[in-house]
């Protein structure tokens, strides 16, 4: 596992209690790869890719037949039961635990690593979100979450469309924290989440986070008025924001669920 440490990482890693007190964060990896090949055009018209495939292209140690491949570790499965530290723990940071190609053993094995360390706090996230109520209950420990749509330079309306089905699977999980990561914000969220409140009652997640995109050392913004949009709804709506450390914008914040 590695240990993210601030001010740098993850920064979501380390949540932060309602007593003030923040837990330190790790990324854990017991799958490696992912076959989504997410990419997002850029307002002057470059193509950024995902920050994972970037990494594993340049440390090919670990990703030997590159990134676009699953890789099982089965060696790895015992590390957080090592850390006796309370942590949060993202799990996948360089892979998809519920992405099609995983074998639903090995996701089984992960979960069951998650329950057994109950004193951490896990967090998954995950671009297919139609195989994660297969796994209900998830452990109370674990935090489940989905990435907003990205793939081979999706259209707004393309991501916008894929964003509903989304959001449909994921009000079926049984977990007791499910969130939303737009990072990068690619489209206007909010719009999409105001078409989804015309059909049912409720918002299917307690939690978002929202950042910009990156490709290496550059930073492309997200349009102002999704940002914007994103926050007032959330606001109305009682839902905690986190704002990643490459977003610009005035009004900081890094709320954590309770």
């Amino acid at each position: 596992m590695n240990k993210q440490r601030p001010p740098k990482g993850i920064e979501w890693t380390r949540i932060r209690q309602a007593d003030g007190t923040e837990l330190p964060g790790y990324t854990w990896n017991p799958t490696g790869g992912c076959l989504h090949g997410c990419t997002w055009r850029m307002p002057d018209g470059s193509t950024t890719e995902c920050y994972a495939k970037t990494i594993a292209e340049r440390f090919t140690s670990g990703y030997p037949k590159g990134f676009e491949h699953h890789y099982w570790r089965p060696h790895s499965l015992s590390a957080p039961l090592r850390v006796k530290e309370k942590s949060g723990i993202f799990v996948g940071s360089m892979a998809d635990l519920f992405g099609h190609w995983v074998p639903a053993e090995q996701i089984q094995q992960v979960l069951d690593v998650m329950q057994e360390a109950h004193w951490h706090t896990f967090q998954t996230l995950s671009k297919y979100p139609i195989r994660l109520p297969r796994f209900n209950p998830f452990p109370k420990n674990v935090w489940v979450g989905i990435s907003t749509p990205a793939g081979h330079a999706m259209s707004h309306s393309g991501a916008a469309r894929a964003f509903r089905v989304y959001l449909r699977h994921l009000h079926k999980v049984d977990a007791p924290v499910r969130f939303l990561s737009a990072e990068p914000l690619s489209f206007d969220v909010a719009t999409s989440l105001e078409n989804h409140l015309s059909h049912y009652n409720k918002l299917p997640f307690e939690w978002v986070l929202i950042g910009a995109a990156s490709y290496g050392s550059r930073v492309f913004q997200p349009k102002a008025n999704w940002t914007a949009r994103l926050v007032k709804l959330m606001d109305d709506h009682g839902i905690p924001v986190f704002f990643k450390g490459n977003l610009i914008w005035d009004d900081w914040r890094e709320d954590f669920p309770r």
